[in-house]
């Protein structure tokens, strides 16, 4: 990369802060939705010599749309082809390239269960909301939608596009209703599911928001949506509101009749908005950068959203420069200069820079291989780095490339480090050109060598084991919305599964896959192919048993926000015979039933999964159920146990019958039937009457007879099992206990020469 004018270069973060310069932080504002920003018009990059008529052979960042080679390259297993028929950002407007310039994993994963619990329906936190409209700038037509909004309890905000500000303007709306402050809440659906009014129902002062946003969204005509909106009483009643944030085309599907109720957001002029920004980030002369000519230029065709992430660039940006430099950055200065032509490099992805460094002739893979290295460590010191190198190299194919060096052969770390435009520290960090560039590296190699990212991918995660557990964590934290972002801009999952399915086989990297996996179903850019790719590698044969574990607690994430879509995921999980998968299932279903909303609806699927005809499914609720089974209450008692003189439901029966049905006892219903034994034992009358009962029921009331034997067998070897290992009574009483359970049983088989005992009772 040619050398820049100064010696000014911005370092690039740690994921743990090593070397990273703090700089002030943007909370809140009109950013509704995740959004690319536009390169700036005839932007050159840090690199003088690059002329105005240079042709890139590549486009601004994520402009390049796969090619049918690439997509049919693009293939996780059990997927035809990832082609996306869906416009991406970049398709819809133009010239796009993602900053990305701030990407910190904490906050991610602090908004990943920001947005299960946002989408759950569950009350939208008040910090939360704060936090969100911080900076917020009023759009031009507020009043009028509020007085809508008052008129008929209702209101629509219509736009085409994501970033067009309707989340945080609904927010404001609901926010500064009068009266005593509304719950805000986000209405819980799944996309084309339909929407009844009376499903708001009973909840007082409520702010209700009805998202229809993803470019997925659909509302069956059936539902007569724009009628449906008008049915405002129960709102009245209950003293709440409703504001639906909907995309244009769909609105002209299913408005019908509610025209009245929907408005456009007339955003804030993007000029003042991001000059709200700066001066809400503590930037001086805040005006000087929103007029600058390389800016003001390209912000006036900015969403709300892109606007503020080329604040957050700039912020960023200035920030590093002062405490890199020790300089000032006022108007005019040459710190103002270069401070604005990095976040110029910074919102354009860095592709002109990264293309032109690569082109240069005399460029060899040993240069391009360090340059990789150095942005997966993010400029963070890198051990034995000629090894590493080797090690990449060799991983990607390449030839003739493999010879360790040796003593002073090849470059050393400053020459390394200056070849990529880099500076050295003493503590031997680097400082990148700018915000987001090691990310930019990264995301280059990954569009200019596709064929290339499944040894890429495959190499880091091996590099990641091979560190020490606090490097390795920082590495994954790195990678993670790396990978998100590529997704988003490339409409593809290849490189999504391939992260997922490596970190998948490591105890330490598996939760850095899940919560991967659960950003990426829950973004708003990619989440529907998301979880179309997820449905795929679930029922995929090619899919190792670590990442099928691994979609078992991802599903049970993000069951509170599509509950009846997540547990019919679980359910194709079930009927896996890979290794541990029916049992991650169940330990799933079993971390759902202590959430009471789910209960009816994990009982519900239980239930059905009971008398399923496939083995997986039965296999994966018998061990839901063992686990359910194995939970007492205050008393001690089984928490399945109902009152006292009540039966047990007929879904726990089949429950155990379900169990009992297996080859084999497992170790898990070994021990849930003796703290059902136990409790019958060492418990009055009533409580053992029911549990032999509940057995008795099991092995005999079922029309299927074919089973029978094996059922008695089983229960046999679970009595047996508590006789040696029980709790309740010594050994005489257990076995008095089993011999009567015993007689029991026999006694209620109907092919039993006696039939059935009158009377006949285990705790006799």
């Amino acid at each position: 990369m040619a050398e820049p004018a100064s010696e000014y270069h911005l370092q690039e973060p740690n994921a743990d802060g090593r070397g990273q310069i703090p700089g002030p932080g943007l909370s809140g504002g009109a950013l509704a939705d995740a959004v690319v920003p536009p390169a700036p018009s005839g932007s050159t990059g840090l690199v003088e010599k690059l002329t105005s008529d240079t042709t890139l052979p590549v486009a601004v960042d994520d402009t390049v749309e796969p090619s049918a080679e690439a997509a049919a390259a693009d293939t996780a297993p059990g997927e035809a082809s990832e082609a996306d028929p869906v416009p991406s950002a970049a398709r819809r407007s133009g010239p796009y390239a993602s900053v990305h310039s701030d990407s910190n994993y904490g906050t991610m994963i602090g908004q990943l269960f920001e947005a299960v619990q946002r989408h759950s329906g569950a009350p939208l936190p008040p910090e939360s909301v704060s936090r969100e409209l911080a900076d917020y700038l009023p759009i031009g037509n507020e009043a009028e939608v509020a007085q809508v909004l008052k008129d008929n309890r209702v209101a629509v905000l219509v736009a085409d596009r994501l970033g067009s500000g309707r989340w945080t303007t609904a927010l404001q709306l609901l926010t500064n209703v009068q009266g005593e402050p509304l719950t805000l809440r986000r209405v819980r659906r799944e996309a084309g599911d339909s929407f009844s009014m009376e499903g708001l129902r009973g909840n007082r002062r409520t702010g209700w928001i009805l998202d229809l946003r993803e470019t997925e969204e659909s509302i069956p005509a059936s539902c007569d949506f724009g009628l449906e909106l008008q049915q405002a009483d129960d709102l009245r009643d209950d003293d709440s509101y409703l504001i639906v944030l909907v995309g244009t085309e769909l609105w002209a599907r299913i408005g019908n009749g509610a025209g009245g109720l929907a408005k456009t957001p007339a955003p804030p002029e993007a000029i003042d908005l991001f000059t709200k920004y700066l001066e809400s980030a503590g930037i001086a002369d805040p005006k000087s950068w929103a007029e600058d000519h390389r800016l003001c230029k390209d912000l006036p065709q900015l969403r709300p959203g892109q606007v503020r992430e080329w604040a957050q660039t700039l912020v960023r940006a200035e920030s590093e420069y002062r405490s890199a430099t020790g300089r000032g950055t006022e108007r005019d200065s040459d710190g103002f200069k270069q401070v604005v032509q990095a976040v110029v490099n910074a919102v354009a992805g860095w592709m002109d820079v990264l293309w032109k460094w690569h082109s240069e002739p005399g460029r060899t893979s040993y240069d391009r291989n360090y340059l990789l290295l150095a942005a997966v460590y993010d400029g963070a010191p890198i051990e034995n780095v000629h090894d590493r190198i080797v090690s990449l190299g060799r991983a990607l194919g390449e030839k003739n490339e493999g010879t360790r060096l040796a003593g002073q052969q090849g470059p050393g770390l400053i020459q390394l480090a200056r070849q990529i435009d880099a500076v050295p520290l003493p503590d031997g960090n680097l400082q990148f050109p700018g915000p987001g560039f090691a990310e930019a590296v990264v995301r280059y190699f990954w569009r200019d060598r596709p064929e290339l990212i499944g040894s890429f991918t495959s190499w880091t995660a091996k590099l990641c084991l091979g560190l020490e557990p606090d490097q390795q964590a920082r590495l994954a934290q790195r990678m993670a919305p790396w990978a998100l972002h590529h997704a988003q801009a490339s409409r593809q999952t290849k490189l999504l599964y391939r992260v997922a399915e490596d970190w998948s086989q490591d105890d330490d990297l598996v939760r850095h896959a899940h919560d991967l996996l659960v950003t990426a179903i829950l973004d708003p850019e990619v989440g529907q192919l998301t979880r179309n790719a997820t449905t795929r590698w679930a029922s995929s044969g090619e899919s190792s048993a670590h990442l099928l574990r691994t979609l078992a607690r991802v599903f049970q994430t993000l069951v509170p926000t599509h509950p009846g879509l997540m547990l019919r995921r679980l359910g194709d999980l079930a009927v896996s015979q890979k290794d541990g998968v029916a049992e991650a299932v169940g330990m799933a279903l079993d971390a759902l039933w202590g959430e009471d909303e789910l209960r009816p609806q994990v009982r519900d699927t239980l239930d059905t999964w009971f008398t399923s005809g496939h083995h997986g499914l039965r296999r994966s609720a018998a061990s839901a159920f063992m686990n359910l089974a194995l939970q007492r209450d205050d008393s001690g008692q089984p928490a399945l146990l109902t009152a006292p003189g009540e039966a047990l439901p007929d879904w726990a029966i089949r429950g155990w019958r379900t169990a009992l049905e297996a080859e084999e006892p497992t170790a898990l219903g070994r021990r849930a039937c003796a703290v059902w034994l136990d409790a019958a034992a060492a418990t009055g009358e009533d409580a053992a009457d029911r549990i032999v009962a509940t057995f008795v029921q099991a092995v005999h009331e079922t029309a299927a007879d074919h089973l029978r034997g094996r059922r008695v067998l089983n229960f046999y070897r679970l009595a047996e099992h508590w006789l040696i290992q029980g709790e309740a009574l010594d050994w005489e009483g257990r076995s008095r206990f089993r011999a009567a359970l015993v007689r029991s049983v026999e006694a209620a088989d109907p092919r039993g020469a006696h039939g059935r005992r009158e009377g006949e009772s285990a705790s006799a």
